[in-house]
């Protein structure tokens, strides 16, 4: 039950509506708690479970095996959850988010093992008919373990009454928004209580005095148990103006790191013509661990390039993040082409653990990535993005390109950022032919404008590697038609595409 200073999110239907911030105006007015975003449903009515191994590398351990078969979830969940036990909850549909595990092959730490997974269950209200999707995130343990996790939560004020226990299950739960490392995001998803922040503290950011506030819609853009959520407010004033806010929740302080670079990207890149635009920054509250940004109004980027307008978008974008590398921001990471190897080598031994009629092939890419791995100096390494794809870049009316989302800033090879924009091209089912065509122009474009020596055959690098990591990212998060899904990111990964032309590059 919800009380004053919550809003029961249950009742209502709160989902991811994309990876990325941007959301533009023409979203404004809808349904800010819409059914799953389509990435996240299946279209296969059969049972997905993942290749159930001891090997902690590898997959799941056979014990936690029916937390990821859907069909096997959805019913005893239907059993067993207390709106379903009262009759007030029919499940039609149950998809899995983000899955994280660690098994133990030693008797002593087996223990130990665990499974975190979101599932978001769709439903009916079966007193209105009325659709009813929630989002549960679940812990599950072997043994009795889960009865002293249970035990452990409980022990927290904040999560009394929030987590549910099924012990035959040896699983804990909450539904969003309760979250055991979030207990301050239900808060933050309170609209009344958003009513009144909006005056005690953002508007004096802004040092404006009081408006009154007609209505709040709130949306959720993307959710990480455990790590943070995405959303967005809009909100009508009484006099008709409608303002648009973005907050982000973290589960610690790294908000206020993130507060202090985007400072930094603010003092380069305020009136530069050549750089991206920036949302405007609100403030970070630290009791909260929230970031608040103001939105802006355009369209995404997404929703307009096309074959006619795909060549000068590309080269705005090429332009911009020239501009954006050349940044220098204090304190981040580097990240050298040593660690992506090393990094992309341990995901992708899960991947042929799980998919042995992949494994040589894989491994066939890996050895080819190891050889041509490139040599950059240390001088080379520039600011890069790090979670550069075109669903956070927005068009604004003077033509200028937005850009949101500023968590994974680091210090490595500029290429990376194109690379990961050219591998999420491969995921939004634009045609191969108009894919390839936009990594050819923005490579292109980039290469022409930035005054560093570009070397093609290291875009070729960094995009294989990228595409890899595309393919395990569809593996643990349990993407319909999985094998398939990794199969095609391995035969493109196979493919070095290289400014405009297709190479064969499998080894022998």
């Amino acid at each position: 039950m919800s009380n004053n200073n919550t809003i029961d999110l249950r009742g209502k239907k709160p989902s991811p509506e994309g990876e990325g911030w941007v959301m533009g105006n023409h979203n404004k007015g809808k349904n800010p708690f819409k059914c799953p975003h389509p990435s996240l449903l299946s279209k296969e009515k059969g049972v997905r479970v993942l290749n159930s191994t001891t090997n902690e590398m590898g997959g799941i351990s056979q014990e936690f095996a029916v937390f990821m078969d859907t069909a096997k979830m959805k019913a005893l969940f239907q059993q067993e959850l207390p709106d379903c036990l009262s009759g007030n909850w029919k499940l039609t549909n149950c998809q899995i988010q983000h899955p994280r595990y660690k098994t133990y092959l030693n008797p002593k730490s087996r223990n130990k093992s665990f499974l975190a997974l979101a599932y978001h269950l769709e439903g009916v209200n079966e007193q209105t008919q009325a659709a009813d999707n929630r989002i549960l995130y679940v812990k599950a343990y072997l043994g009795e373990r889960s009865q002293t996790e249970y035990l452990k939560v409980c022990a927290d004020p904040s999560q009394q009454g929030a987590v549910l226990h099924i012990e035959k299950l040896g699983m804990i739960g909450w539904f969003f928004p309760g979250d055991p490392a979030l207990p301050w995001l239900s808060k933050v998803l309170d609209k009344e209580f958003i009513r009144n922040y909006f005056a005690d503290f953002l508007l004096l950011q802004y040092d404006l005095p009081f408006i009154a506030i007609r209505e709040i819609a709130l949306s959720i853009i993307n959710y990480r148990p455990e790590i943070r959520c995405t959303y967005r407010y809009d909100i009508e004033r009484l006099a008709g103006a409608t303002q648009t806010l973005y907050g982000k929740t973290f589960a610690d302080g790294s908000g206020a790191e993130i507060h202090r670079r985007i400072v930094d990207l603010y003092q380069h890149m305020e009136n530069r013509r050549e750089n991206f635009v920036m949302p405007w920054l609100l403030g970070y509250d630290y009791i909260l661990h929230t970031l608040w940004m103001d939105g802006l109004d355009g369209i995404p980027l997404l929703d307009i390039v096309n074959e006619q307008n795909a060549d000068r978008l590309m080269a705005r974008l090429a332009r911009h993040l020239v501009d954006f590398h050349s940044v220098t921001i204090d304190g981040l990471e580097t990240i050298s082409a040593e660690e992506q190897l090393a990094e992309i080598e341990k995901k992708c031994t899960k991947l042929q653990n799980v998919f042995p009629g992949l494994s040589k092939r894989i491994k066939a890419v890996l050895v080819n990535l190891s050889e041509q791995k490139p040599d950059t100096p240390l001088g080379s390494l520039r600011l890069i993005h790090g979670d550069f794809h075109i669903q956070q870049l927005l068009l604004l009316d003077d033509n200028r390109i937005a850009l949101f989302d500023f968590d994974e800033l680091a210090i490595a090879d500029p290429l990376v950022d194109v690379a990961n924009f050219s591998a999420d091209l491969y995921t939004l089912k634009l045609g191969k032919c108009f894919t390839e065509k936009l990594i050819k122009q923005l490579f292109t474009a980039y290469k022409a404008a930035s005054d560093n020596d570009i070397n093609a055959a290291h875009f070729a690098w960094h995009l294989r590697v990228q595409l890899l990591t595309r393919a395990y990212r569809a593996y643990s998060q349990q993407k319909p038609n999985l094998e398939y899904l990794v199969e095609q990111f391995l035969v493109t990964a196979e493919v070095g595409y290289v400014d405009g032309y297709v190479e064969k590059e499998r080894s022998k």
